[in-house]
């Protein structure tokens, strides 16, 4: 073991009962041992202890850096009650996570004040422990800084132990330590078993940089009387934890089971994590009295002499650090804000500037104010304050859309003031809000002046659409063009013209759209313009006759006919052939020589008319064929009918060949095959009288039949 200083100075005198006084201050101790009992207090006998500014360094596995007290009841215990260790610097250079080294040692004594240490990095920071369940009536572990140890503050076995005002972080892992930053838990290395009782937490700093414990109670024996709030809690890599009885708590569950109601989750803010400086004064504290009330300086530092330090002031701070008090200059009175003007309709003449505090009734002269029109001077007559409000009066109203400034210069006397003399500052031009009402706009009016109405076009056409505009009141700014409801396109400059291109024939219906600069819109009256198709080449028809087929007189039903037509196109070629029986359409064809066949079942006479198709879909109708087509007759000479012509009434001979007939019947049908008559002869009956005069005029066809044979057809005439 080597000491810096190897001789302690022991400040030494006789008291009454043999009390002593002990003072060990501005030390140096170096230990480089892996055992080590520390800077061992001498307690043989009741003595007053002070320890403070000493440093204490050291690097052992095992044992202490300072032991004030002892491990176990002794006859020793309470020699060092009232001890008062301060302003000490702990280094513990050790490297191995698993040593229990303690740092600052105080056991078996009461009443201890434990206040101004710096520990760094030291495996068991500050412990407070009793075996035979002492009580202390006063004493604290108050505004120390405790970093990167295992453990921040160790209470075992010893009940009121008052902890204030600590800053304590500790940067290691979870497999670092299984222990809180301040752990407290029941001796049971005896029985009976030493309690904790009643240990108060208050206005500390919980810093970790992992999920490891800030709080740590081991027992519910160690829960009895515990306190804790108005900390601050904070951990880098997500909630801060504890550990309550067994179960490992969030800090909601930690709040739940009553303790740090008013407490905080926030982040600090250090300066640094060496001398532990909050950028800001953290005002979160309980007023703990003035016996707690000086904290450790934002200055202070460790060495041979006290750490500096500060007092308490305004609201408690959290910590070991405290900012001073900042004395500053009495407090101005507040300065009047400008937060803006306007002038109303209801008095164009009057501009209203207004401030956030009520203004002194001290009036500038009129030219500290200076009010621009349009860019133009406005003449200010008069000024009034009326609480808030400064209140010019113009030497002419404003209008609609005039934009308006005002300036204020501060003058030497009667400046715009608070009654408690707070001062308007100077104000460059600032924007007034015009509220004069706009006047009701007029209309822009709008006609198409070219083209007019009815002109006429060839397509594909170009046609340029003229508009004549004006506004009464304004100015026209944009002028669209229609065709329908279909936006052709917009011009926003004079001349109002607009030209449409590649127009198809057809009709259409122009209009043209001003709107002013007031946003006013109006339609003119449409204008119809005609686009016409272009006249073509004319077409000359083409030519069709019909071939009658032969044997055309001669021709009995059922007949089949076949038609040739002959076509032709002097400016073209034909495309096509159709053949009609009257509107009826029989057939077509698509090549030469334009034949057709066709069945005809009935007697009559048709006329087949032909019509030819060009190339360029022009037709020509024939002059129509006629066909005469009779039944085939076993027996031409069967009837006779009379008179012929008649009016529809008429009688018809018979004269049958032989008696072996079946039964006979008589038809009358007209020359399109529609059956107008119809009766069947009794057997043996040979004349008959026939009425159709009901029927109209014309040719018709009577055929005597035995049952679907035709014996005889004869043709008559209806008048």
């Amino acid at each position: 073991m080597r000491y810096i200083l190897p001789v302690l100075f022991l400040l030494l005198s006789v008291t009454l009962k043999s009390q002593i006084s002990l003072t060990i201050e501005g030390k140096i101790y170096t230990n480089s041992d892996a055992s080590w009992v520390g800077v061992n207090i001498a307690r043989a006998v009741p003595t007053t202890l002070m320890f403070k500014n000493n440093s204490i360094t050291s690097s052992n596995i095992t044992g202490y850096m300072l032991q004030a007290g002892d491990e176990g009841i002794s006859s020793t215990n309470n020699n060092l009650d009232n001890a008062i260790i301060t302003g000490n610097k702990f280094v513990w250079k050790g490297t191995d996570m698993k040593s229990i080294t303690h740092g600052l040692f105080d056991a078996h004594n009461i009443n201890t004040i434990i206040k101004y240490n710096y520990l760094d990095h030291v495996p068991m920071g500050i412990i407070r422990k009793s075996a035979n369940n002492m009580v202390n009536t006063s004493g604290g572990v108050a505004y120390n800084i405790v970093k990167s140890g295992a453990v921040g503050i160790n209470i075992k076995g010893m009940s009121n132990v008052n902890v204030y005002n600590n800053t304590m972080y500790t940067d290691r892992t979870t497999s670092e330590t299984w222990r809180g930053l301040i752990f407290i838990y029941t001796n049971k290395d005896i029985t009976p078993y030493s309690v904790s009782h009643g240990t108060k937490i208050y206005n500390n700093i919980f810093y970790t940089k992992h999920q490891t414990y800030c709080i740590q109670i081991d027992d519910p024996e160690s829960a009895i009387g515990l306190e804790s709030d108005y900390n601050i809690f904070y951990c880098e890599s997500g909630t801060p934890v504890f550990y309550y009885c067994g179960s490992r708590k969030t800090f909601a569950e930690w709040q739940a089971l009553g303790y740090d109601t008013h407490s905080k989750v926030i982040n600090p803010n250090f300066k640094d994590l060496v001398n532990f400086v909050p950028t800001a004064r953290l005002d979160y504290g309980k007023d703990l009295g003035s016996g707690w009330a000086k904290g450790l300086s934002v200055n202070a530092r460790w060495g041979t002499t006290d750490p500096e330090t500060a007092n308490q002031n305004g609201k408690w701070q959290l910590g070991a650090i405290v900012y001073e008090e900042i004395v500053s200059e009495p407090t101005p009175p507040p300065v009047p804000v400008y937060s803006g003007s306007v002038i109303n309709e209801a008095n164009p003449s009057r501009l209203e500037m207004t401030y956030n505090l009520s203004l002194a009734n001290v009036i500038p002269v009129t030219s500290a104010f200076t009010v621009k029109v349009n860019s133009v001077a406005r003449g200010v007559s008069s000024v009034a304050i009326s609480g808030t409000k400064v209140l010019l009066t113009l030497a002419n109203p404003v209008v609609y859309g005039d934009v308006i400034t005002v300036a204020y210069t501060r003058p030497s006397s009667n400046p715009l003031q608070t009654a408690a003399g707070g001062l308007a500052v100077s104000l460059s031009a600032q924007a007034v809000i015009n509220n004069r009402s706009a006047p009701v706009n007029q209309p822009p009016s709008v006609t198409i002046s070219s083209p007019t109405k009815g002109v006429a076009f060839v397509a594909p056409a170009t046609v340029t659409i003229d508009a004549t505009t004006s506004d009464n009141d304004g100015t026209v700014v944009k002028v669209e063009f229609y065709n329908g409801t279909v936006k052709l396109g917009e011009k926003t400059t004079a001349p109002w013209s607009f030209t449409w291109k590649e127009i198809k024939e057809g009709s259409y219906v122009l209009t043209a759209a001003a709107t002013d600069n007031s946003n006013s819109r109006t339609v003119s009256d449409p204008v119809t313009v005609v686009v016409e198709k272009a006249a073509a080449a004319i077409n000359q028809s083409p030519i069709v006759t019909i071939s009658p087929p032969p044997n055309n007189n001669s021709l009995t039903s059922p007949a089949t006919i076949t038609l040739t037509a002959i076509a032709s196109d002097p400016d073209g070629s034909i495309v096509k052939v159709e053949y009609f029986l009257e509107k009826a359409k029989l057939g077509e064809c698509f090549t030469p020589p334009w034949s057709c066949s066709f069945e005809f079942d009935n007697e009559g006479t048709y006329d087949i008319t032909a019509i030819a198709y060009d190339n360029l879909n022009s037709s020509t109708i024939s002059e129509p064929v006629s066909i005469s087509i009779i039944f085939k007759r076993e027996y031409p000479d069967l009837m006779n009918l009379y008179p012929n012509p008649n009016k529809g009434k008429f009688a018809l001979d018979i004269e049958l060949q032989s008696e072996e007939h079946e039964q006979l019947s008589v038809t009358i049908f007209n020359l399109t095959g529609r059956t107008v008559y119809r009766d069947i002869m009794a057997t043996h009956e040979s004349n008959k009288q026939i009425d159709i005069s009901d029927s109209q005029a014309g040719n018709y066809i009577i055929a005597i039949y035995e049952g679907a044979r035709i014996l005889s057809t004869k043709q008559f005439i209806k008048q």
